[in-house]
């Protein structure tokens, strides 16, 4: 008899679960559009990416790398020597 109302009762809860699961809504994820900015001229405004040398001086010796400002990262491999 405790096998038989055991596995009714799990029985039970794993429809449940698996109920709940299936019943459960998803939406899809909409990503905001921006509207484009027009002019009322047709003028090219260029954005470059912003970089510039950092310096260092390592054993009396002046060491350079090249660093972007717009994306916050190195852009050379090594320290180059000046």
């Amino acid at each position: 008899m405790k096998f038989f109302l055991r596995t009714n009762l799990i029985g039970l809860l794993v429809t449940s679960m698996f109920l709940a699961v299936l019943l459960t809504r998803t939406y899809a994820f909409e990503y905001p559009t921006r509207q484009m900015q027009t002019t009322k001229t047709s003028e090219i405004s260029p954005q470059a990416e912003e970089t510039g040398y950092i310096y260092k001086i390592m054993n009396k010796k002046q060491y350079k790398r090249l660093w972007s400002y717009t994306y916050a990262r190195w852009i050379d491999k090594d320290w180059t020597l000046v």
